[in-house]
C-alpha cells in the first residue's frame, strides 16, 4: 500500500499550491504523466495545475488527466458505452451517444413539460425556474446515487408546510422521468444521465475497475469538499489500487452544496488515508492581526449565538457607518474604496461582495467610482445570456438576417443594437436612426437618404451603418451557414473591426464567444439527434434564449470561460459572495455590503427541489424550521469564514438601517458581527 494522504486546512495556507508542486515532482521523478489523475471541483480550477505542467522542461510521455469528475465521467462513459449501454437502458445501444449541455436539456424538457406547466402556477415561479428545478432534482438524484422514483417521496416526507404539495412533487418526478426516458430513447446524455450511468453502471463493472487501476496510479484531488458523492465513490475505488494519493479539503468549505457538494461524504475518505492538518500561521499567538482571526471569532458566533464572544481586538476589520438609507451605505463604501486606492492599494486587489450582485448596486458603485478613474468589473455567473446588451444586439441582427423567421425587432431593440454595434453612437442618436428605419420598414434593411437625419446622428455613422446593412443583405441573399456561423462571421468581419462597437473590447469578445459556443452546441446536439434541422435549431435557439429558458447559469457542467475576473487593472471586482468562493478568488481588501440583509443566510426559494433532502445526508425525517435554522447557521459560518480567510489585509463591513427595498432587516450576520465587535471593544476598554 502506497502513500495515502488527506490534507485539511483553512483556505490560503498553501495546500493547493503544494498539490500542484507535487504533480511536477512526480513527473520529474519519472512517473508517466498519463498515469496521473488530477481532479478539481470545476474546470476553471485546472489552471493552477496546467501552469505547473507548463513550467516543466523536457519531453514528457503523455499528459495527466486534469478536470472535473463530470469531464472524466463523460470521457469514460463514451469510451465504454458499447459495453454498458444496453444494461443502462438505451434501446439503441449501437448508436453513438450525444452529450448535451444545460441549454439543450432545458429546451428538451420544456417541450415535454409544456402541457403541464400550468399546474405549477400556484408557486408563482417563472417558467425557466420551474424547468431548472426539475433538472436540479434529476442532478441531485444522480450525484447522490438514489433512484428517480424516490424524488416525490423524499420531497413529500420532508415537506412540513400547510398546503398540500404532494401532487406537485409527483408531477416533478413524472416530468423528470419523462425527460430521462426521452434521453434514453434518443441516446442523449445530459449531466444527470451521464453521472448516473457512470456511478451505477460503470464503477461497478470489473472491466472498468481494472482499466482505472492500470490507468491511474497516482491521484491528486483538490477541494474534494466541493465535489459530489459520485466523486468520492470514484476516489474510494482508486485508493484501493493506486501507488499514491493526495486529497485536499478546505475547511471551511462545501459552498457548492446547491450543486450537490457533500462535505460529510468527502470526510469519510479520511479513514483510508493518513490525515495531515495544515497549520495556519495567521492564527499563531504572535502573528499580526489579520481577517483570518476575525473569521474564527465570527464563525463561532454564527454557529452559537449564545457563546461568549472572544475578547480580542480586530484592527484589520473596519465597520463602516452606513447611515439609515441604502444609498448612504453605497456612498460610504465608494469613499472608502477611493481612500484605499489613494493610499496605494491597486483597484484589482479590492473585492466588493454582497449576497447578490444586483444591477442597481453595480450601477451606483460605477457612478461614484468613475470620477476617480476606478472601474467596476461585475462577476455575475447567474446572469442569463439574454440580459447582456451584446447578446441582445446579436439577436437583433440575426432576426434581420433571417427574414423567414418573421421576427422583426422593435424600435427600442433596434436602437440598443445600433448603439452597441456602431462605435461612439449614443442611445439618443441611435433612437433617431432606429425610428427612421422603422418608418422605412426595417425588415427590408433599407438605406436612409435623409441628410438632415445624418447631420443629427453624425455622418461618420452613415458609412458604418451602410457597411453593416450591406453585410446583412449579402448574408440574406447568400447565407454561409447556420446561426452560430452567422454570429461568428458577423463578429469577425464587421463588429470587431475599426469603427464598430466591439473593436478591441475583450469582455464583449468573451461574451460573443460564449454565445457562439452555446448556439453551436445547441445546434449540433439537436441536429445530431435528428430532432431539428440547422435552420430550425437557429430559430429555436433565439426563441428560447429570449424567453429565458436558458437562465440556469449555475449548471454543474458549465465551463468557466473567464479565469481572470479582472482583465482591467483599474477595476475592482464586484461579485456575489458564493461566486467569489466557488471560483476561489482572493483579495487584499474586501468590502462586505448589506451585512444586515437576511439574504446572507436564507436559501433561494426552490419549492420543487431541496439540497439537503435530495442528498445522502437526509435521514428520512420531515425538514423542520429547526433544521432550516441549523443549516442556515452552518452554511453562513462557512461562507463568512471562507471569505475572511481569503482576505489578506483589511475587511470592511457595511450596512444601512433600511435595505434597498426599504425594509428594516437585522439578519444573523449583522447580529454575529455586533457580538464579535462588542467583545473586542470590551477587551480594549478593560486593557
Amino acid at each position: 500500500m502506497g502513500v495515502r494522504e488527506y490534507w485539511v486546512g483553512a483556505p490560503g495556507v498553501g495546500k493547493s499550491t503544494a498539490l500542484a508542486r507535487r504533480l511536477t515532482e512526480l513527473i520529474a521523478s519519472g512517473v508517466r504523466p498519463d498515469r496521473i489523475a488530477v481532479l478539481v471541483p470545476q474546470a476553471s480550477a485546472a489552471w493552477r495545475f496546467e501552469q505547473a505542467l507548463a513550467s516543466l522542461r523536457g519531453p514528457t510521455r503523455g499528459q495527466p488527466f486534469i478536470g472535473t469528475v463530470y469531464a472524466l465521467a463523460r470521457r469514460h462513459v463514451a469510451l465504454f458505452f458499447p459495453l454498458i449501454a444496453e444494461s443502462a437502458g438505451f434501446p439503441q445501444p449501437w448508436r453513438e451517444p450525444t452529450f448535451i449541455n444545460v441549454e439543450v436539456a432545458q429546451y428538451v424538457l420544456s417541450r415535454l413539460a409544456q402541457p403541464h406547466l400550468a399546474e405549477f402556477d400556484t408557486l408563482r415561479l417563472p417558467r425557466a425556474r420551474v424547468l431548472s428545478q426539475i433538472l436540479d432534482a434529476l442532478n441531485k438524484a444522480a450525484v447522490a446515487g438514489f433512484a428517480l422514483d424516490e424524488v416525490a417521496q423524499r420531497l413529500s416526507m420532508a415537506w412540513s408546510g400547510k398546503e398540500l404539495r404532494t401532487p406537485l412533487f409527483q408531477r416533478v418526478q413524472a416530468l423528470a422521468q419523462a425527460f430521462r426516458n426521452y434521453c434514453l430513447a434518443h441516446t442523449l446524455l445530459d449531466f444527470s444521465l451521464t453521472l448516473s450511468v457512470f456511478a451505477q453502471h460503470l464503477l461497478s463493472t470489473p472491466a472498468y475497475q481494472q482499466f482505472i487501476a492500470a490507468r491511474f496510479r497516482y491521484v491528486l484531488a483538490d477541494n474534494i469538499e466541493e465535489g459530489p458523492p459520485v466523486l468520492h465513490d470514484f476516489l474510494r475505488l482508486l485508493l484501493q489500487t493506486c501507488d499514491a494519493a493526495y486529497l485536499v479539503e478546505d475547511d471551511p468549505g462545501g459552498y457548492r452544496l446547491f450543486l450537490g457538494a457533500d462535505v460529510d461524504s468527502a470526510r469519510r475518505l479520511r479513514a483510508q488515508c493518513t490525515l495531515r492538518e495544515w497549520p495556519d500561521a495567521r492564527l499563531a499567538p504572535n502573528a499580526p492581526d489579520s481577517p483570518a482571526r476575525f473569521a474564527v471569532a465570527l464563525m463561532q458566533q454564527v454557529r452559537d449565538p449564545y457563546a461568549r464572544p472572544s475578547p480580542q481586538a480586530h484592527p484589520s476589520v473596519i465597520v463602516l457607518e452606513g447611515g439609515k438609507y441604502w444609498v448612504q451605505m453605497v456612498n460610504t463604501v465608494a469613499q472608502a474604496i477611493r481612500d484605499e486606492v489613494a493610499n496605494g492599494t491597486p483597484p484589482s486587489a479590492i473585492a466588493v461582495l454582497a449576497p447578490f450582485a444586483e444591477d442597481v448596486l453595480r450601477f451606483e458603485l460605477e457612478e461614484r467610482l468613475r470620477p476617480a478613474g476606478i472601474h467596476v468589473h461585475a462577476l455575475r455567473p447567474s446572469r442569463p445570456l439574454h440580459d447582456h446588451p451584446v447578446v441582445r444586439a446579436f439577436l437583433t441582427w440575426a432576426r434581420l438576417a433571417h427574414p423567414a423567421w418573421q421576427q422583426v425587432p422593435g424600435s427600442a431593440e433596434l436602437a440598443r443594437a445600433l448603439a452597441i454595434s456602431l462605435a461612439d453612437l449614443d442611445l439618443v442618436r441611435a433612437h433617431l436612426l432606429a425610428e427612421a428605419l422603422q418608418r422605412a420598414d426595417v425588415a427590408r434593411l433599407p438605406t436612409i437618404e435623409d441628410q438632415k437625419l445624418w447631420l443629427r446622428v453624425g455622418m461618420v455613422h452613415r458609412e458604418r451603418y451602410e457597411q453593416l446593412r450591406q453585410w446583412l443583405l449579402h448574408w440574406r441573399e447568400t447565407p454561409r451557414g447556420p446561426l452560430d456561423v452567422f454570429w461568428q462571421h458577423l463578429f469577425t468581419e464587421v463588429l470587431s473591426q475599426s469603427g464598430f462597437g466591439l473593436a478591441a473590447d475583450r469582455s464583449s469578445a468573451l461574451v460573443c464567444d460564449q454565445l457562439i459556443r452555446n448556439a453551436r452546441l445547441f445546434r449540433e446536439a439537436l441536429v445530431e439527434a435528428g430532432l431539428l434541422t440547422d435552420e430550425e435549431a437557429g430559430r429555436e435557439y433565439t426563441r428560447v434564449l429570449t424567453q429565458g429558458v436558458l437562465a440556469a447559469q449555475y449548471a454543474p457542467e458549465r465551463i468557466a470561460w473567464q479565469i481572470d475576473p479582472r482583465p482591467d487593472p483599474n477595476a475592482v471586482l464586484f461579485a456575489p459572495a458564493y461566486a467569489f468562493l466557488t471560483n476561489d478568488f482572493r483579495a487584499r481588501v474586501q468590502f462586505w455590503l448589506d451585512v444586515n440583509s437576511t439574504a446572507w443566510h436564507e436559501r433561494l426559494y426552490q419549492p420543487l427541489t431541496h439540497p439537503y433532502v435530495l442528498s445522502r445526508r437526509w435521514q428520512g425525517t420531515p425538514w423542520t424550521d429547526a433544521d432550516e435554522l441549523h443549516a442556515s447557521r452552518e452554511m453562513l459560518a462557512r461562507v463568512v469564514g471562507g471569505l475572511a480567510f481569503r482576505c489578506s489585509e483589511r475587511l470592511y463591513l457595511a450596512s444601512s438601517q433600511l435595505t434597498i427595498s426599504g425594509d428594516d432587516e437585522s439578519g444573523q450576520l449583522l447580529r454575529a458581527v455586533q457580538r464579535v465587535m462588542v467583545g473586542a471593544q470590551a477587551h480594549v476598554a478593560a486593557s
